[in-house]
Protein backbone atom coordinates (compact mmCIF):
# COMPACT_ATOMS: atom_id res chain seq x y z
CA UNK A 1 0.00 0.00 0.00
CA UNK A 2 1.46 3.72 -1.02
CA UNK A 3 1.71 5.93 1.53
CA UNK A 4 -0.47 9.35 1.31
CA UNK A 5 1.09 12.34 -0.38
CA UNK A 6 1.33 15.68 1.46
CA UNK A 7 0.55 18.16 -1.07
CA UNK A 8 2.07 21.01 1.00
CA UNK A 9 5.89 19.14 1.56
CA UNK A 10 8.91 19.29 -0.85
CA UNK A 11 12.37 17.91 -0.25
CA UNK A 12 15.55 18.92 -1.82
CA UNK A 13 18.39 17.08 -1.91
CA UNK A 14 21.87 18.71 -2.45
CA UNK A 15 24.42 16.25 -4.15
CA UNK A 16 27.96 17.12 -5.07
CA UNK A 17 30.06 14.03 -6.39
CA UNK A 18 27.71 11.83 -3.24
CA UNK A 19 26.41 9.23 -6.02
CA UNK A 20 27.57 6.35 -3.69
CA UNK A 21 25.19 7.58 -0.99
CA UNK A 22 22.56 9.20 -3.02
CA UNK A 23 20.38 6.01 -3.92
CA UNK A 24 19.85 6.17 0.36
CA UNK A 25 19.41 9.80 0.77
CA UNK A 26 16.15 9.29 -2.67
CA UNK A 27 15.27 5.69 -0.86
CA UNK A 28 14.63 7.27 2.24
CA UNK A 29 12.53 10.39 0.97
CA UNK A 30 10.42 7.93 -1.04
CA UNK A 31 9.94 5.97 1.60
CA UNK A 32 7.74 8.77 4.25
CA UNK A 33 5.14 7.31 5.89
CA UNK A 34 3.86 10.43 4.84
CA UNK A 35 4.93 11.16 1.43
CA UNK A 36 6.11 14.34 -0.05
CA UNK A 37 4.71 16.25 -3.00
CA UNK A 38 8.01 16.62 -4.26
CA UNK A 39 11.40 15.24 -4.07
CA UNK A 40 14.15 17.12 -6.69
CA UNK A 41 17.86 16.22 -6.72
CA UNK A 42 19.71 19.36 -7.44
CA UNK A 43 23.05 18.00 -9.00
CA UNK A 44 25.65 20.69 -7.89
CA UNK A 45 28.39 19.69 -10.58
CA UNK A 46 29.41 16.97 -9.93
CA UNK A 47 31.68 14.76 -12.15
CA UNK A 48 30.55 11.63 -10.75
CA UNK A 49 27.19 9.24 -12.10
CA UNK A 50 24.87 11.87 -9.82
CA UNK A 51 22.22 12.29 -13.00
CA UNK A 52 22.53 8.55 -13.78
CA UNK A 53 21.82 7.82 -9.85
CA UNK A 54 18.74 10.16 -9.66
CA UNK A 55 17.51 9.13 -13.11
CA UNK A 56 16.95 5.49 -12.08
CA UNK A 57 13.95 6.89 -9.69
CA UNK A 58 10.88 7.29 -11.23
CA UNK A 59 9.31 10.58 -9.53
CA UNK A 60 12.28 12.26 -8.96
CA UNK A 61 13.36 15.70 -10.19
CA UNK A 62 16.90 16.30 -11.31
CA UNK A 63 18.57 19.74 -11.48
CA UNK A 64 21.86 20.34 -13.05
CA UNK A 65 23.85 23.73 -12.43
CA UNK A 66 27.49 24.80 -12.26
CA UNK A 67 29.39 24.19 -9.20
CA UNK A 68 28.18 27.08 -6.95
CA UNK A 69 28.49 24.98 -2.99
CA UNK A 70 26.40 23.84 -0.89
CA UNK A 71 24.53 27.02 0.05
CA UNK A 72 23.62 27.60 -3.57
CA UNK A 73 22.70 24.06 -4.58
CA UNK A 74 19.89 24.33 -1.37
CA UNK A 75 18.72 27.84 -2.87
CA UNK A 76 17.81 26.49 -6.03
CA UNK A 77 16.04 23.31 -4.54
CA UNK A 78 14.04 26.34 -2.32
CA UNK A 79 13.43 28.40 -5.89
CA UNK A 80 12.27 24.92 -7.22
CA UNK A 81 10.11 24.05 -4.41
CA UNK A 82 6.51 25.11 -5.00
CA UNK A 83 4.97 23.85 -1.49
CA UNK A 84 4.47 25.41 1.79
CA UNK A 85 7.27 23.58 3.21
CA UNK A 86 10.62 22.72 2.30
CA UNK A 87 13.37 20.22 3.83
CA UNK A 88 16.76 20.20 2.70
CA UNK A 89 18.52 16.81 2.94
CA UNK A 90 22.17 16.25 1.93
CA UNK A 91 23.15 13.59 -0.13
CA UNK A 92 25.29 11.78 2.27
CA UNK A 93 22.31 11.72 4.93
CA UNK A 94 19.40 9.72 5.35
CA UNK A 95 15.59 10.51 6.73
CA UNK A 96 14.06 7.91 9.32
CA UNK A 97 10.98 6.77 7.90
CA UNK A 98 8.66 8.68 9.99
CA UNK A 99 10.98 12.19 9.45
CA UNK A 100 7.99 13.79 7.49
CA UNK A 101 5.21 12.80 9.36
CA UNK A 102 6.51 13.90 12.90
CA UNK A 103 7.25 17.50 10.88
CA UNK A 104 4.33 18.51 9.97
CA UNK A 105 2.59 17.12 12.44
CA UNK A 106 4.62 19.84 14.73
CA UNK A 107 3.78 22.63 11.93
CA UNK A 108 0.16 21.72 12.28
CA UNK A 109 0.50 22.17 16.14
CA UNK A 110 2.58 25.76 15.32
CA UNK A 111 1.67 27.05 12.89
CA UNK A 112 3.48 30.69 13.01
CA UNK A 113 6.79 28.37 13.39
CA UNK A 114 9.66 29.23 10.72
CA UNK A 115 10.68 25.46 11.20
CA UNK A 116 10.62 22.91 13.12
CA UNK A 117 12.97 20.05 13.72
CA UNK A 118 13.70 16.86 15.07
CA UNK A 119 16.39 14.66 17.05
CA UNK A 120 19.36 12.93 14.56
CA UNK A 121 21.49 9.77 15.12
CA UNK A 122 25.01 9.56 14.26
CA UNK A 123 25.73 6.53 11.59
CA UNK A 124 29.28 5.32 10.26
CA UNK A 125 30.20 5.56 6.69
CA UNK A 126 28.46 2.31 5.82
CA UNK A 127 25.29 3.40 7.59
CA UNK A 128 25.81 1.37 10.85
CA UNK A 129 24.41 3.60 14.12
CA UNK A 130 26.69 5.55 16.66
CA UNK A 131 24.60 7.35 18.69
CA UNK A 132 21.25 9.13 19.16
CA UNK A 133 20.77 12.81 20.13
CA UNK A 134 17.47 13.55 20.76
CA UNK A 135 16.56 17.54 20.29
CA UNK A 136 17.13 20.39 23.13
CA UNK A 137 14.14 22.66 23.34
CA UNK A 138 15.33 25.87 25.18
CA UNK A 139 13.07 28.46 26.80
CA UNK A 140 14.36 31.43 24.48
CA UNK A 141 15.30 29.49 21.26
CA UNK A 142 17.32 33.09 19.77
CA UNK A 143 19.60 33.51 22.50
CA UNK A 144 20.70 29.49 22.67
CA UNK A 145 20.84 29.49 19.27
CA UNK A 146 24.09 32.04 20.03
CA UNK A 147 25.38 29.80 22.11
CA UNK A 148 25.46 27.40 20.29
CA UNK A 149 24.01 25.67 17.14
CA UNK A 150 21.68 23.34 19.54
CA UNK A 151 19.88 21.50 16.23
CA UNK A 152 23.01 19.78 15.56
CA UNK A 153 22.18 18.48 11.81
CA UNK A 154 20.20 20.33 9.33
CA UNK A 155 18.25 17.15 7.61
CA UNK A 156 16.39 17.16 10.51
CA UNK A 157 14.88 21.10 10.13
CA UNK A 158 11.45 21.55 7.99
CA UNK A 159 11.24 25.12 7.01
CA UNK A 160 8.12 27.13 5.64
CA UNK A 161 8.92 28.08 2.20
CA UNK A 162 7.77 31.74 2.27
CA UNK A 163 9.80 32.60 5.96
CA UNK A 164 12.56 31.14 4.42
CA UNK A 165 12.67 32.72 1.27
CA UNK A 166 11.66 36.33 3.16
CA UNK A 167 15.18 36.06 4.60
CA UNK A 168 16.42 35.43 1.17
CA UNK A 169 17.71 31.70 2.04
CA UNK A 170 21.25 30.46 2.66
CA UNK A 171 24.20 33.08 2.54
CA UNK A 172 26.40 31.80 -0.80
CA UNK A 173 29.40 33.67 1.12
CA UNK A 174 29.19 31.26 3.94
CA UNK A 175 31.22 28.15 3.23
CA UNK A 176 30.53 26.54 6.12
CA UNK A 177 27.90 27.05 8.79
CA UNK A 178 25.49 28.14 6.37
CA UNK A 179 22.72 26.28 8.96
CA UNK A 180 23.48 27.61 11.49
CA UNK A 181 23.45 31.76 10.28
CA UNK A 182 19.69 30.34 8.72
CA UNK A 183 18.32 29.12 12.25
CA UNK A 184 19.52 32.72 13.57
CA UNK A 185 18.27 35.01 11.05
CA UNK A 186 14.52 33.04 11.47
CA UNK A 187 14.63 32.76 14.94
CA UNK A 188 15.22 36.74 15.33
CA UNK A 189 11.89 37.03 13.38
CA UNK A 190 9.68 33.95 14.15
CA UNK A 191 8.96 31.30 16.76
CA UNK A 192 10.65 27.86 15.97
CA UNK A 193 9.47 24.24 17.58
CA UNK A 194 10.78 20.70 17.89
CA UNK A 195 9.40 17.17 17.46
CA UNK A 196 10.19 14.41 20.15
CA UNK A 197 11.49 11.96 17.59
CA UNK A 198 14.46 11.15 15.73
CA UNK A 199 14.69 12.48 12.12
CA UNK A 200 17.35 12.02 9.90
CA UNK A 201 20.54 10.22 10.16
CA UNK A 202 24.27 12.17 9.93
CA UNK A 203 26.61 10.11 8.22
CA UNK A 204 30.39 10.27 9.86
CA UNK A 205 32.99 10.12 6.81
CA UNK A 206 36.25 11.44 6.22
CA UNK A 207 34.93 13.94 3.30
CA UNK A 208 32.34 15.37 6.03
CA UNK A 209 33.10 19.19 5.82
CA UNK A 210 33.10 19.79 9.41
CA UNK A 211 36.66 18.62 9.69
CA UNK A 212 38.39 22.06 8.07
CA UNK A 213 38.49 23.63 11.54
CA UNK A 214 39.99 26.82 9.68
CA UNK A 215 37.32 27.23 7.60
CA UNK A 216 34.88 26.36 10.25
CA UNK A 217 36.70 28.87 12.83
CA UNK A 218 36.16 31.77 10.15
CA UNK A 219 32.30 31.03 9.26
CA UNK A 220 31.39 30.96 13.07
CA UNK A 221 33.38 34.38 13.69
CA UNK A 222 31.53 35.72 10.43
CA UNK A 223 28.03 34.28 11.68
CA UNK A 224 28.33 35.70 15.25
CA UNK A 225 29.94 39.01 13.63
CA UNK A 226 26.85 39.59 11.71
CA UNK A 227 24.22 38.66 14.78
CA UNK A 228 26.18 41.48 16.29
CA UNK A 229 25.67 43.69 13.45
CA UNK A 230 22.38 43.38 13.52
CA UNK A 231 22.02 44.43 17.21
CA UNK A 232 22.59 42.63 20.21
CA UNK A 233 21.56 43.09 24.43
CA UNK A 234 24.41 41.91 26.45
CA UNK A 235 23.16 39.27 27.19
CA UNK A 236 22.80 38.60 23.63
CA UNK A 237 26.40 39.48 23.29
CA UNK A 238 27.44 37.22 26.19
CA UNK A 239 25.84 34.54 24.05
CA UNK A 240 27.23 34.75 21.03
CA UNK A 241 30.80 34.79 23.12
CA UNK A 242 29.52 31.84 24.39
CA UNK A 243 28.44 30.50 20.56
CA UNK A 244 32.41 30.98 19.16
CA UNK A 245 33.78 29.10 22.31
CA UNK A 246 31.09 26.41 21.67
CA UNK A 247 32.20 25.95 18.46
CA UNK A 248 35.98 26.08 18.87
CA UNK A 249 35.60 23.14 21.96
CA UNK A 250 33.52 21.82 19.23
CA UNK A 251 36.36 21.30 16.65
CA UNK A 252 38.72 20.28 18.92
CA UNK A 253 36.37 17.29 20.10
CA UNK A 254 36.22 16.36 16.36
CA UNK A 255 40.68 16.33 15.67
CA UNK A 256 40.90 14.14 18.51
CA UNK A 257 38.57 11.88 17.54
CA UNK A 258 40.21 11.94 13.69
CA UNK A 259 43.78 11.52 15.95
CA UNK A 260 42.69 8.61 17.64
CA UNK A 261 41.14 7.25 14.40
CA UNK A 262 44.27 8.44 11.81
CA UNK A 263 47.13 8.27 14.79
CA UNK A 264 49.81 8.60 12.12
CA UNK A 265 48.45 12.23 11.54
CA UNK A 266 48.22 13.07 15.36
CA UNK A 267 51.08 15.39 15.14
CA UNK A 268 49.92 17.47 12.65
CA UNK A 269 46.35 17.28 13.46
CA UNK A 270 47.29 18.30 16.84
CA UNK A 271 49.42 21.60 16.10
CA UNK A 272 46.13 22.11 13.85
CA UNK A 273 43.80 21.49 16.98
CA UNK A 274 46.37 24.17 19.36
CA UNK A 275 46.72 27.30 16.36
CA UNK A 276 42.24 27.02 16.50
CA UNK A 277 42.29 26.44 20.27
CA UNK A 278 44.84 27.89 22.65
CA UNK A 279 43.08 25.25 24.94
CA UNK A 280 43.45 22.25 22.38
CA UNK A 281 46.46 20.31 24.56
CA UNK A 282 44.70 20.50 27.74
CA UNK A 283 41.43 18.92 26.06
CA UNK A 284 43.75 16.50 24.80
CA UNK A 285 44.87 15.66 27.94
CA UNK A 286 41.35 15.12 29.57
CA UNK A 287 40.47 13.00 26.23
CA UNK A 288 43.14 10.74 27.25
CA UNK A 289 42.73 10.43 31.07
CA UNK A 290 38.56 10.15 30.66
CA UNK A 291 39.87 6.85 27.33
CA UNK A 292 42.10 5.37 30.61
CA UNK A 293 39.24 5.70 33.03
CA UNK A 294 37.02 3.21 30.71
Amino acid sequence: MTAPAHPDVTIAIACYNQAHFLAEAIQSALSQSLRPEAVIVVDDGSVDNTAEVAGAWAGVRYHHQANAGLSAARNTGLALARTRLVLFLDADDRLTPDALRNAVGRFEDCPDAAFVYGGYREITEDGQPIGDHAPHVPADAFRALLRNNFIGMHGTVLYDTERLRAIGGFDTHLTACEDWDVYLRLARRHPIAAYPAIGAEYRRHGAGMSLDVRRMAAMTELVMARQRELGLDAEGSRAALSGIAFARRWRSQRLIGVMRSTPRRALGIAWTGWRNDALFPLRLVAAALRSLRR
